[in-house]
């Protein structure tokens, strides 16, 4: 099915109550709704360098406790919610910023005492009302961007805020036209498919003037022209034949047992999202970020959220965790940050 349903807007619900906790900007109104919302037994994955944390407790514990600490008047702005069914699991995803001025160290990482905007995605299973697996993206590289401690070459996209949607109608918590959700749907998948095509099949799917939000590192681009600046370099670093992902396999059993695909893919409304943990992956032949390319297998840990308008796709979210990306082509981006880590265990 891969679109929203009446279970959908129940979760969605339930997830807006923890969001709208989540804005009101008080600690222990936080803290209480997470223990109300997260199972006891929850699998929760952020990117590095947290990675997998074991249920609700250790994530009060090693998440969001030290960024309460850190981080005065903590509140997450949220400009999107929406959910759908994905092979007989149910989810949700929430999009925005995680705000508050950063006055005390935050596993490692010196404060500046200054207001910062921690861009994250959030993908929940639901079941019974509550999260029993959940993927938390933080862009950690933007994080430390507005820190001053670039660690990477210059980004050929634009760095800076990522905005939510142009509609400002990304907050579903009404039922959608399951018509436009399996349009929605649709045009992401046939877009996907022809992704990494030597025709550029994927270009009639977007507006000519869509909008790409990018990872920093990566940035943001705008047009088609803009976006191909991107897309048509990041295929050419991956070896011919030897790429793995959601859609297709590259034949080497070490990469496709790695690479997942997507665990959630589903439509609601305009909107689609999905996430892979790893979504995909290859060997780098060319240079990448300041890396030299010499056949290092990778893969990467990221999230999409697409607006669909009329046919055609104008907005896409994406978080990838390239400091995970980078870990494995032998990079340490917070060693290159002058950063010495300190992750509670």
């Amino acid at each position: 099915m891969r679109i929203a349903t009446e279970t959908t807007l129940r979760n969605k619900q339930r997830y807006a109550e923890l969001v709208a906790d989540y804005a009101d900007c008080d600690s222990a109104r936080i803290r209480s709704a997470l223990k109300e919302f997260l199972h006891p037994d929850v699998a929760v994955n952020v990117v590095q360098p947290i990675n997998r944390v074991a249920g609700a407790q250790q994530f009060l514990e090693r998440v969001m406790e030290p960024l309460l600490h850190s981080f005065r008047h903590l509140h997450r702005r949220s400009d999107m919610l929406f959910g759908g069914e994905h092979e007989g699991a149910e989810w949700v995803v929430s999009h925005g910023h995680y705000i508050g001025e950063f006055v005390d160290d935050w596993l490692g990482i010196p404060a500046n005492g200054q207001p910062v905007w921690l861009h994250y995605a959030e993908f929940h299973r639901m079941e019974a009302g509550r999260s029993v697996e959940c993927y938390l993206y933080i862009d950690m590289l933007d994080f430390l961007r507005q820190l001053g401690r670039w660690p990477l070459p210059a980004s050929v996209g634009h760095e800076g805020f990522v905005p939510g949607p142009a509609t400002g109608d990304g907050m579903l918590l009404s039922a959608q036209d399951p018509e436009r959700s399996r349009l929605s749907l649709k045009t992401v998948e046939d877009m996907l498919a022809e992704l990494w095509t030597e025709e550029e099949g994927w270009r009639p799917y977007w507006h000519r003037n869509m909008c790409w939000y990018g990872p920093s590192g990566y940035g943001s681009y705008f047009g088609l022209e803009g976006f191909c600046r991107f897309q048509q370099p990041y295929e050419g670093i991956f070896e011919p034949g030897r790429f793995s992902s959601a859609f297709r396999k590259s034949g080497d059993a070490r990469l496709d047992g790695q690479v997942k695909g997507h665990y959630a893919r589903f439509a609601d409304g305009a909107y689609v999202a999905c996430g892979g943990w790893p979504s995909h992956g290859g060997f780098m032949v060319r240079p990448w970020l300041g890396v030299e390319g010499k056949g290092q297998m990778f893969t990467v840990r990221l999230c999409d959220l697409w607006r669909r308008s009329g046919n055609v796709l104008v907005e896409n979210w994406v978080l990838i965790d390239l400091i995970d990306m980078l870990l494995q082509l032998d990079f340490d981006v917070f060693r290159e940050a002058g950063i010495e880590l300190q992750i509670r265990s």
